[in-house]
């Protein structure tokens, strides 16, 4: 099955359907140019500030990435991380499995011409537990200028959602490039195949890849600390919660609670849909019907 692109004008529903059809979807020029050439600028020192020379072969040999700091680094990409499109997806797809969610990782990747094609694999790996039907995490991946095939644009393989984990690797050979215009997002399921293309360019291609995991999940990176409340406290309360700086739950089953003391704590919920009781004990007056009182 083919990578379906659709326009930012798409209906929500057709956006969804795809993404859970093929485990993932591309919305074309969902961020405005001038938001998106204010994030390279920022990103521009720090991406600059890595050694590829020491990554991993997985990393790349010939790509700059900078990721723990990013926010701090680059504060104009809350602008897409917290998209209210993006917000809307997540919204959809994780939900069904939490009360509210949080920002799994933030990862600007360069990869440079010469660079040889990243190990296709799925970002849920993380996570030793499989759920029919539960997705773990979604990602996007937003171009930061254009993306080709020849340029090293991301590699999906449409349709992988569906294998099961396995101790041998499965059959990654239908992938294809997503090729999109900058300020494009592609939006892919934590258990799609997918990897980072070879650049046979002459010029460098530019991607910013945020993840949000279940609630209830350890994010794979701590932006509460990377990114201190002096900081954080700039940004939307509802980036803040997803950054971490809110509990999960309510009552008694709350986890990763606070003081509340920080500055850019979040106390109330600041997404409608972010119930904080789905899923929780009864309430206090059920506690007493239980006991005969």
């Amino acid at each position: 099955m083919p990578l379906q692109y659709l326009d930012k004008t798409a209906d929500f529903a057709t956006i969804i359907q795809a993404l859970r059809r093929d485990g993932a979807v591309v919305v074309k020029e969902v961020a405005d140019h001038d938001d998106v050439d204010a994030i390279v600028n920022e990103l521009r020192a720090p991406l600059d500030q890595d050694d590829a020379d020491a990554a991993s072969a997985f990393d790349g040999t010939r790509t700059l990435r900078t990721s723990y700091t990013l926010l701090a680094d680059a504060p104009s990409a809350a602008r897409l991380v917290d998209h209210d499109l993006v917000i809307e997806v997540a919204n959809e797809i994780l939900l069904p499995h939490c009360a509210s969610y949080n920002i799994g990782s933030l990862t600007a990747i360069e990869i440079h011409p010469g660079e040889a094609g990243q190990a296709l694999h799925r970002d849920d790996s993380l996570y030793p537990i499989e759920t029919a039907g539960m997705e773990l995490l979604i990602g996007v991946m937003w171009a930061l200028n254009d993306f080709s095939e020849e340029n090293g644009g991301t590699r999906v393989v449409p349709g992988s959602h569906r294998f099961l984990r396995s101790w041998h690797l499965p059959d990654v050979t239908g992938w294809e490039s997503a090729i999109m215009p900058k300020g494009s997002a592609l939006f892919y399921l934590g258990s799609t195949w997918h990897g980072g293309g070879a650049n046979n360019s002459d010029g460098p291609r530019l991607g910013l890849i945020n993840t949000y995991s279940l609630g209830w999940l350890r994010q794979e990176s701590n932006p509460y600390l990377d990114t201190p409340p002096e900081v954080a406290v700039q940004f939307e309360p509802r980036l803040r919660s997803l950054m971490g700086y809110s509990s999960y739950g309510a009552g008694d089953d709350t986890i990763g609670g606070s003081s509340g003391r920080s500055p850019a704590w979040v106390h109330e919920s600041p997404e409608p849909e972010w119930n904080s009781e789905r899923g929780q004990v009864g309430s206090h007056d059920n506690a007493k019907a239980q006991s005969g009182d």
